[in-house]
């Protein structure tokens, strides 16, 4: 039998996960990033350079998330289409569209809703399962989690990063915009390099 050597190199390898998650009766569909912490070199990439993680990657807070208001505030951040917009949903708390009796509650609101309670979303704690957006906000303990937008596009985005990993999250149109704009990039070298200065690795992974 050949001995397979993958173990050696398996501590040099790093892993983000991506997700797309789309309503079927409507044109709404979230996209989300995660990173696992064996990807950033151990819970110590929170305390890493002279701003967070978040801030490095070039994100820029707009808000936190307001405590009982996720699924409200998300549904905020999914359809608004820049900063501004964003920011007049949240603060006036998407009023206007949850004063409806149950079964009438707007649908991106219902679907805002689905993504914070739903086990759907990839996420390492410390295995690979699926989790809800709801479960991985309040397990944060120390780190930071709030909406962002990403400075060279200005739209909207949540942003979490936490002992276990980080999270990236927004309208898939947002999102991926952000990415194909210099975010992936930044991210991916961010990744390598707080698993390269935990490991010891000079090189490029």
């Amino acid at each position: 039998m050949e001995h397979w050597h993958g173990f050696e190199t398996a501590r040099n390898v790093v892993q983000i996960h991506e997700t797309t998650i789309a309503d079927s009766e409507s044109e709404l569909s979230a996209h989300f990033v995660t990173v696992p912490v064996r990807s950033l070199g151990g819970s110590s990439y929170l305390l890493r350079g002279p701003v967070g993680p978040l801030e490095t990657l070039g994100l820029l807070r707009l808000a936190d998330v307001p405590f009982g208001g996720v699924a409200r505030s998300l549904a905020a951040c999914l359809v608004s289409e820049d900063v501004e917009e964003f920011m007049r949903r949240f603060d006036r708390g998407f009023e206007e569209e949850t004063r409806h009796p149950s079964t009438q509650l707007p649908r991106p609101f219902v679907f805002a809703e689905y993504l914070t309670f739903a086990r759907v979303i990839p996420f390492e704690q410390p295995t690979l399962s699926a989790d809800s957006l709801g479960n991985i906000l309040t397990a944060q303990g120390h780190g930071e989690a709030g909406y962002m937008y990403y400075e060279d596009t200005g739209t909207p985005l949540l942003g979490v990063a936490i002992p276990s990993g980080m999270l990236l999250c927004g309208s898939t149109r947002s999102l991926v915009q952000a990415l194909h704009s210099g975010l992936r990039q930044r991210l991916t070298e961010f990744v390598k390099g707080s698993h390269s200065e935990d490991t010891g690795v000079d090189e490029p992974l």
